[in-house]
């Protein structure tokens, strides 16, 4: 497992470098002490775990992982309990306060594992989406479509359209594609949702879902979806 740590105490991140290496199966990538630096060596890094301080010279944890394109699996590290609600809408594993002990960063780092290990999402399985101040508990398979908002990724629900602050490439590695298509670059869609299909001049594929929402099966990706979904 691939760990960034951004703290803006050498201090702090040394004693979080030692505890690491108590795992064999860790490699620690790199590390920063505030916000642009972190966001330029993340970004041109392979990370799957960021260790992440809340309370940053130029900013906060919160902005870094806004300003991030991918934003790998998060644990945030800090000596402020006021923020732990607030973390959980940034999708954190776990929230650490300092000083950190040994067993409870074990603890964090055995959920990370975990997640990756189960990164593809059973369609049954209940998602917790918060957009703003709404709230949703839904299986992810009565998702209807995924729409490409730039850093965002807007969820069709039968009721709502929440937005989740993830690019849709990140999404769509948690998806199963025996159940969810990506139909372009910007869309998923659930074919469990597809009322009709009808060819396109160009190729591509225009499909509407059962809540009447149109969405366009590139050309490109309409060749995979006639194999996959053919006698």
């Amino acid at each position: 497992m691939k760990v960034f740590v951004v703290d803006d105490s050498r201090l702090a991140r040394q004693e979080l470098k030692q505890q690491l290496a108590q795992h064999e199966n860790i490699e620690v990538v790199g590390e920063a002490q505030n916000v642009e630096q972190a966001v330029d060596l993340i970004s041109n890094a392979d990370v799957d775990l960021l260790l992440l301080d809340i309370d940053l010279p130029d900013g906060t944890g919160f902005d870094v992982l806004e300003k991030l394109v991918n934003v790998p699996q998060v644990i945030f590290v800090t000596a402020f309990n006021d923020f732990a609600i607030k973390s959980f809408e940034y999708n954190a594993l776990d929230y650490l306060l300092k000083p950190v002990r040994q067993e409870r960063l074990d603890s964090a780092l055995d959920k990370v594992t975990i997640e990756i290990e189960q990164s593809v999402l059973d369609v049954d399985q209940r998602i917790f989406i918060k957009d703003r101040d709404d709230c949703y508990f839904v299986p992810l398979g009565d998702i209807y479509a995924f729409e490409a908002m730039g850093n965002y990724t807007r969820i069709y629900l039968q009721n709502g359209s929440p937005s989740i602050y993830k690019p849709i490439s990140t999404v769509a590695e948690r998806l199963d594609d025996k159940v969810f298509f990506r139909a372009s670059r910007s869309w998923v869609i659930n074919v469990k949702f597809i009322k009709e299909i009808e060819s396109a001049p160009n190729g591509s594929l225009e499909v509407t879902l059962s809540n009447n929402h149109m969405v366009t099966i590139s050309k490109r990706q309409a060749v995979d979806f006639k194999k996959a979904w053919s006698l």
